[in-house]
């Protein structure tokens, strides 16, 4: 199954990032963003760069600072955004079930003899649809293998730092770090299945579809 991303007009990524379009002109004179000819239509991957420019700015940092790291946060919640089943159009949807094919009898069995409920049965099909849809997304990205964070933190001396679901602990965040230089001033933490989810709610149409002419 091949994916492609489907494109906003710049009237829905200002509503999707809630950054103006006068504020993203602006920053891309200034070289905070890239320049774009024509006309402007954006794509998932454009507006969480947006997204995360117009967040951390809205929080006191500077663009200059901001543009260092916003592609990897960005990146980061992008790695997010397809685990969310909102994010795929209908079709997409439709064609992973028919990729997944039929629960096989012997799974069946197997599965009634497990858990002996018809429902839970068909979530057993729905993890499978899943899957099949983000593995098409990480193939479509390039992010095929890579590790999945779970939170940004941006450190009072500008250094951004990813953790995962494996590094999740008060003691981890905080606890081992108390005297480090990292922690001399103000921190900012965002977890980032949590931004993902608001930039998918705010979405017109998902933002993955099947690619034009594929089978």
């Amino acid at each position: 199954m091949k994916l492609e991303l489907e494109t906003y007009t710049p009237s829905e990524a200002e509503e999707i990032t809630s950054v103006k379009q006068a504020t993203v002109r602006n920053w891309r004179r200034a070289g905070h963003l890239p320049r774009r000819e024509g006309h402007a239509r954006y794509n998932l991957a454009d507006m969480l760069v947006m997204f995360v420019m117009g967040m951390l700015v809205s929080r006191g940092t500077t663009p200059e600072a901001a543009k260092e790291f916003a592609g990897h946060a960005a990146r980061a919640i992008f790695q997010s955004t397809i685990w969310s089943t909102k994010a795929f159009s209908g079709p997409v949807r439709e064609k992973a079930k028919v990729e997944i094919g039929k629960v096989s009898e012997d799974e069946l069995s197997h599965l009634k003899a497990e858990i002996g409920d018809e429902r839970r049965i068909e979530m057993v099909e729905e993890v499978h649809i899943q899957k099949t849809m983000i593995k098409a997304a990480e193939q479509l990205a390039g992010i095929t293998g890579l590790k999945h964070p779970t939170w940004l933190i941006v450190w009072a001396n500008g250094e951004i730092q990813f953790y995962y679901d494996e590094d999740i602990s008060e003691e981890t965040f905080f606890g081992n770090t108390v005297f480090d230089e990292f922690v001399q001033g103000p921190v900012m933490l965002f977890c980032l299945g949590a931004l993902a989810q608001i930039v998918i709610d705010r979405l017109p149409r998902p933002a993955f579809r099947l690619a034009e002419g594929a089978e």
